[in-house]
């Protein structure tokens, strides 16, 4: 193995089964499943519960990261809208909406095209890890959280609609996800590794939420320190939320080689559900655009966030000149693909690059790139106005 798979509940954290069924009873230590325990910002974690956290990802890391190597990716992988942990995880990827069985295993018998039509490509195997090989070509942590709360619940419970019950709930599992970063980034055999994020969707909020709480107050979470490239692919964040974020991040003084730099990839083709997602979230003040279509609207560039437009013809052949990579902003035909990003494997090619190639990905690099003697930039940003990509 070289994926550690934990699932969460809003506050709950389990350890579920190898292949990602939720297993809700108490933690057992002798099979590593169970509840790990609850982790809230307003009820202060119990020793306990702290403790069962730490032993499981001690065993854990020990037993999948063994053989890591220095220039090999710890990355953490988190979903978006629509998961539900409590599905149980089946044979065939399209049969279950438990992300570990969707979007986090090592299936390799899927062809093309039903990854397209499903929503089923393998994260892992994407992005170049392999199962069983104990870390030796990095480790993943499979984070699954609750994202489907169900619209007539949503309703009964809170007359809100699901997908603002949904962005609750990321709210709710930004803490836990938090508790979880501190975690990995103390254990002994992940010291010497920076912590790359991979995101899509609403996943994004959870994430950005977490980093904001991180990076707030007079101290430094050491988390954020020992971050590094955080990837958000159709971003369903909103961009004051980001904002805020980024500029606690700013004003936290973390030193040029620490902290997260962020790679915020959008798509115009994907205008459909970017317009459900900035009109059917939770309203608050200046919650209207969203990241996966407007970018982080900054000016000038931010230093640690590039927003790259994934359908731009532009970015197309940038890449395609710098290193011979296929990408598409969406499944030709269609305007509804909101998962393209990843399942369409010249994509995923892409982000094995940006995570694996420490050197030549950089935003340092990206913006100084040069083609013969003419500087050469990566084209950036995200275009305004209703309209699908070229």
């Amino acid at each position: 193995m070289s994926i550690i798979r934990l699932s969460c509940d809003r506050c709950v954290l389990h350890a579920p089964g190898l292949d990602g069924t939720l297993i809700d009873t108490p933690y057992s230590a002798s099979n590593e499943t169970g509840r790990i325990g609850s982790f809230t910002e307003k009820i202060p974690t119990t020793d306990a519960d702290l403790q069962t956290l730490r032993a499981h990802l001690n065993a854990k890391i020990n037993a999948h990261a063994a053989k890591l190597r220095a220039n090999q990716p710890v990355v953490v992988f988190v979903h978006g809208f629509l998961f539900d942990p409590y599905h149980i995880v089946t044979q065939d990827p399209k049969d279950t909406n438990n992300p570990h069985g969707r979007l986090y295993h090592f299936n390799n018998n899927l062809s093309p095209q039903d990854e397209i039509r499903d929503h089923t490509t393998s994260w892992p195997l994407g992005l170049g890890f392999e199962n069983g090989d104990e870390g030796k070509n990095g480790l993943c942590i499979a984070f699954g959280w609750h994202s489907a709360p169900g619209l007539a619940k949503s309703l009964i419970d809170r007359f809100q609609n699901f997908y603002a019950r949904a962005y609750d709930y990321g709210t709710e599992t930004a803490w836990v996800f938090g508790v979880l970063l501190n975690e990995l980034v103390a254990h002994p055999l992940l010291a010497n590794h920076r912590i790359d994020i991979f995101c899509h969707s609403l996943g994004s909020h959870v994430i950005t939420r977490s980093l904001a709480t991180a990076a707030k107050g007079p101290l430094i979470d050491p988390s954020l320190a020992a971050l590094d490239r955080v990837v958000f692919l159709g971003g369903a964040e909103y961009v004051v939320e980001a904002q805020i974020m980024y500029s606690r991040i700013i004003e936290a003084g973390l030193k040029a080689n620490q902290g997260p730099t962020f790679y915020n990839i959008g798509c115009r083709e994907n205008d459909v559900l970017d317009k459900l997602g900035e009109n059917f979230g939770p309203r608050t003040f200046g919650n209207t655009n969203i990241i996966g279509h407007n970018g982080l609207a900054a000016a000038p560039k931010a230093p640690r966030w590039i927003d790259l437009q994934i359908d731009s013809g532009e970015l197309r052949d940038w890449l395609k000149a710098y290193d011979k990579l296929d990408v598409s902003g969406d499944q030709p035909g269609t305007i509804w693909d909101h998962w393209y990003y990843y399942t369409h494997h010249g994509n995923m090619q892409w982000f094995n690059r940006l995570l694996r190639n420490r050197t030549d990905w950089t935003l340092a690099a990206l913006r100084n790139h040069k083609r013969g003697s003419k500087k050469s930039p990566i084209p950036e940003g995200i275009e305004e106005g209703w309209f699908f990509g070229d």
